[in-house]
C-alpha cells in the first residue's frame, strides 16, 4: 500500500514541479529596476561607417505586469532592440530550473536572427545563462531571398541571475553581449556594395526591484516626488522662458516660443501652483502680452487661460460624478477679450481646401494644408474657449467632427473592446464597457501611418468636438452616435498596441513624439473616464516609465516635454462630458 502511495504521490508532484514559475507582480503595476546600461562600440577598419543598431534612447529597467504572457511567466512579443536582449532572457521564469529556449527577434530591417539560450541548473538562488545571436537560415527560406543590403546581426551573449521564487520575480541580473555588426553599403562612384563591420559589446545589470502598483504607497510617494520636481524645474525655467521671446519675424522660434511658455504655465497651474505666485503672475503677464498666430501656440495659450480660472475643486468633483458638466470660467473683461482674440485667429487657421461648413481641419496658419495633430490642438483650445464662456458656433463642432470621422481607418477584424472606467475600477467583477467594434486608428495626414499619438488624438478631437455639442445641447443624434462608435474603435485600436515604452506605430515603438504621445494617452482616457485598457492601468505604468527616466533636475528634456510629463503625472485634463 504504501509502495503504490508513494507512487501516486510522485506522479502527482512531478507535473507539479514541472509547472513554470509565474511572476507574482501587482497585475495593474510591476516592478522599477535601478537599471546599469553600457556601451562600447568600434568599427572596424577605422574610418568605415556602420549605424547603430536601434532608434532612440535606452528604455529604463521596468517590468510591466501588463506585458506578460497569458501564462504570466515571461514577457510576451519579440525582442525588439538588442539594448533589451538580455531582460528578456533574465525575466522568463520558466525557465527557473534550467534549460533552454529560444526567443524571436523583431526583424525590422535586419537579415531574420535566431536566439538561443541556455540556462544552468539554479544554485542557492542563482543561475548562470548563455546564448548566442545567429542567422537564421530556415527563417530566411520563408521569407525567399534576402535583400543584399539588409545589415546582418551575429553574436554572444552571457549572463547571470538571481531568482526569489517564494516572491514570484527575478531579484537581479547581469551580463554581456558581444556582437558584430554587419552592414553593405552602395558606394555610388565604384558601383558596388562594401562591407561596413561594427562591433558592440553591452553590459546591462538591474537591481534593487521595487514594487510599483497603483496601492503601494512607496510608489505613490515616487509619483509625488517626481511631480514635485518636475514643477519646480518649470518654475525655475518659467521666467528664462518668458523673458526671451522673440519679436514677431525676429527669427522661426518667435511662433513656438509663446507656446513653450503657456504649456509650462498650464502644467504649473494643473500641479496646484498657486496663481498668486509671483513668477506665475511674470508669465501670465508676459503671455497676454504676446502676439500669438500658430496653432499649437494660440491652443495651448487659451489652455493656459483657461486654467488659471478653474474653479477650485472642480477636478475631484467631477471625478466623483457630483458635477455633471464642468463649471464656466469666470474670467474678467481684459482676459475675456485676449481669448476672444486667441480663439478667432484660431478658428481662421484652417484648410481652406475644403468647405468649413461640412470639413473643418487645421494647419499652423491659415492655406491649403492640414495634419491632425494641429487639428486636435485646435479642439483642444476651442473648447477651452468654450468653458471660458466665449461661445463657439456648433457648426464648428459640427464639422470638426466630420473630419475625425472621416479620417478614422479600419485595422482589423471586429473584437471586444475591454475599457473599465473609472467609476467601476475597484468593483469586485469589474463592469468592462465597450462590446465588438472593429479597431479605427488616426494617422498624421491620411497618406501616413497609423500611430500611437495620432490616435490618441483622434480618440480626444471627437469626444471634444461631441461634448461641446451635448453641452450646447445641439448636434444630429446620428452624428454623434458614429462619433461615439468611433471613439470606442479608437480605444480598442490603443488597447490593442497599447505601451508607454515610446510611440507605437505599425511596425514597431519608436520614440518619435514619446512624450507628447503619453500626454496623448493620458488625454485620451481621461476625456472619456477611461481607467483600464485591456485590463492594463495606462496611468500607473507611465508613471512607472516616467518616474524611472526623470533627469536629476526634475526635467523630462525640453520645457514642452517636461510639461507633457508633469500634466501626465497629474492626470490632468478634466473628463468630458458625453452623455454616454
Amino acid at each position: 500500500m504504501l509502495p503504490r502511495l508513494a507512487a501516486c504521490l510522485f506522479a502527482i508532484a512531478a507535473p507539479l514541479a514541472a509547472q513554470a514559475v509565474r511572476w507574482q507582480v501587482p497585475e495593474r503595476g510591476g516592478l522599477v529596476y535601478a537599471r546599469t546600461l553600457a556601451l562600447d562600440s568600434k568599427v572596424v577598419p577605422e574610418g568605415q561607417h556602420c549605424p547603430d543598431p536601434w532608434h532612440g534612447a535606452a528604455q529604463p529597467g521596468v517590468f510591466y505586469a501588463g506585458e506578460l504572457d497569458a501564462a504570466r511567466v515571461r514577457r510576451a512579443g519579440e525582442v525588439v532592440d538588442v539594448r533589451e536582449l538580455l531582460a528578456h532572457v533574465a525575466l522568463d521564469l520558466g525557465t527557473a530550473r534550467g534549460g533552454k529556449a529560444q526567443l524571436a527577434m523583431a526583424r525590422g530591417n535586419w537579415q531574420p536572427v535566431r536566439i538561443d539560450v541556455e540556462y544552468d541548473a539554479p544554485q542557492a538562488g542563482a543561475q548562470a545563462f548563455r546564448g548566442t545571436i545567429a542567422f537564421d537560415q530556415k527563417a530566411a527560406r520563408g521569407l525567399g531571398a534576402v535583400a543584399p543590403h539588409e545589415p546582418r546581426i551575429d553574436g554572444t551573449f552571457r549572463g547571470q541571475r538571481t531568482l526569489a521564487l517564494e516572491q514570484g520575480r527575478v531579484a537581479a541580473f547581469d551580463g554581456v553581449v558581444e556582437l558584430q555588426l554587419e552592414h553593405p553599403a552602395w558606394v555610388e562612384g565604384d558601383h558596388k556594395h562594401v562591407l561596413r563591420k561594427r562591433t558592440l559589446k553591452i553590459t546591462d545589470a538591474w537591481q534593487d526591484a521595487a514594487i510599483a502598483g497603483p496601492d503601494d504607497a512607496a510608489f505613490e510617494e515616487r509619483i509625488r516626488a517626481a511631480i514635485r520636481a518636475s514643477a519646480a524645474h518649470l518654475k525655475q525655467k518659467l521666467a528664462e522662458r518668458a523673458d526671451n521671446i522673440p519679436a514677431p519675424g525676429a527669427n522661426p522660434h518667435h511662433e513656438i516660443a509663446p507656446g513653450e511658455l503657456a504649456m509650462m504655465l498650464l502644467a504649473l497651474r494643473r500641479s496646484g501652483e498657486d496663481a498668486r505666485d509671483a513668477a506665475l503672475v511674470h508669465g501670465y503677464d508676459r503671455l497676454r502680452k504676446c502676439v500669438i498666430s500658430g496653432t499649437y501656440s494660440l491652443a495651448v495659450a487659451i489652455l493656459a487661460m483657461e486654467a488659471l480660472y478653474t474653479p477650485a475643486g472642480e477636478w475631484a468633483e467631477m471625478r466623483a460624478g457630483r458635477l455633471k458638466v464642468p463649471m464656466t470660467r469666470q474670467l474678467p473683461a481684459a482676459d475675456l477679450a485676449v481669448v476672444k482674440e486667441w480663439s478667432d485667429t484660431l478658428l481662421g487657421n484652417i484648410d481652406t481646401s475644403v468647405d468649413r461648413a461640412y470639413v473643418r481641419r487645421w494647419h499652423y496658419g491659415p492655406g491649403v494644408d492640414w495634419d491632425n495633430s494641429n487639428s486636435q490642438y485646435a479642439c483642444l483650445g476651442l473648447y477651452g474657449t468654450q468653458l471660458c464662456g466665449v461661445e463657439v458656433p456648433s457648426q464648428v463642432w459640427t464639422a470638426a467632427t466630420q473630419h475625425w470621422l472621416l479620417q478614422a481607418r479600419l485595422d482589423g477584424a471586429a473584437e471586444s473592446l475591454d475599457a473599465t472606467l473609472r467609476k467601476d475600477v475597484d468593483k469586485p467583477g469589474r463592469t468592462r464597457a465597450g462590446g465588438k467594434v472593429q479597431p479605427r486608428g488616426w494617422s498624421y495626414r491620411d497618406d501616413g501611418p497609423l500611430t500611437g499619438s495620432m490616435t490618441t488624438a483622434g480618440i480626444a478631437g471627437l469626444t471634444l468636438c461631441t461634448s461641446a455639442l451635448r453641452l450646447q445641447k445641439k448636434g444630429n443624434p446620428k452624428l454623434l452616435s458614429e462619433a461615439d462608435a468611433s471613439v470606442r474603435a479608437g480605444l480598442l485600436w490603443m488597447q490593442k498596441h497599447m505601451t508607454v515604452r515610446g510611440n507605437p506605430f505599425p511596425d514597431a515603438v519608436r520614440p518619435d513624439w514619446h512624450l507628447y504621445y503619453l500626454y496623448g494617452l493620458e488625454r485620451a482616457c481621461e476625456l472619456n473616464q477611461v481607467a483600464l485598457l485591456g485590463g492594463r492601468d495606462w496611468y500607473v505604468e507611465g508613471a512607472m516609465h516616467l518616474v524611472a527616466t526623470q533627469n536629476p533636475d526634475g526635467a523630462w528634456g525640453s520645457f514642452a516635454d517636461t510639461a507633457f510629463g508633469l500634466l501626465f503625472l497629474m492626470k490632468a485634463s478634466l473628463p468630458a462630458i458625453t452623455g454616454r
